[in-house]
């Protein structure tokens, strides 16, 4: 308990000083009424191009359609700070071409000969090693630094009630694995 609770402060004073203020402004939207249905209307607007909840959205980016069991306060970090903590499957890759294109995505497949990046929107580019002049890890989220710039504090508390609370809203009702 005490390795955590030092391992959280570090990781909470590591963490850009822009990015901190932000995630302190919007502890508020955690106190506020949310509406769900309100929330589907942000994650459709904000987030679809990358994640998927039920039928919204395309599987780009990590599963957050299973979010009962992850906090609120969790979600909001993960939101405003994408960039905190990213899964080794998920970093952003940048791809410059022989003809000086460059292209940004997760890299979904690498073989001896072809690079394949996953893009925003579900989008798959194929590209053969040849036809690469550089690939490198951008260290980063694919998921953009100031979504607070779209979103209010009321929409964020009605996203994440959405987040938390989607597979209630069409009496979705969850049934364990041994029913």
């Amino acid at each position: 308990a005490e390795i955590r609770e030092r391992a959280q402060k570090l990781i909470a004073a590591s963490a850009p000083a822009d990015r901190k203020k932000v995630i302190d402004d919007y502890q508020a939207a955690l106190k506020l009424k949310a509406d769900a249905v309100s929330g589907r209307e942000i994650f459709s607007k904000n987030c679809t191009t990358c994640h998927r909840i039920g039928k919204l959205g395309v599987n780009v980016a990590p599963d957050i359609a299973d979010s009962r069991v992850t906090t609120q306060e969790a979600l909001l970090v993960n939101i405003l700070d994408p960039n905190r903590a990213i899964d080794n499957n998920y970093f952003s890759y940048t791809v410059i071409t022989n003809e000086g294109k460059i292209l940004n995505g997760i890299l979904a497949a690498e073989t001896a000969t072809s690079v394949t990046l996953k893009q925003a929107e579900g989008k798959t580019v194929t590209l053969l090693r040849e036809e690469i002049d550089e690939l490198h890890s951008d260290g980063i989220s694919l998921m953009p630094v100031g979504l607070e710039k779209n979103i209010n504090q009321q929409q964020m508390a009605d996203l994440i009630s959405f987040i938390k609370n989607w597979r209630y809203l069409e009496a979705n009702i969850p049934v364990s694995a041994g029913q």
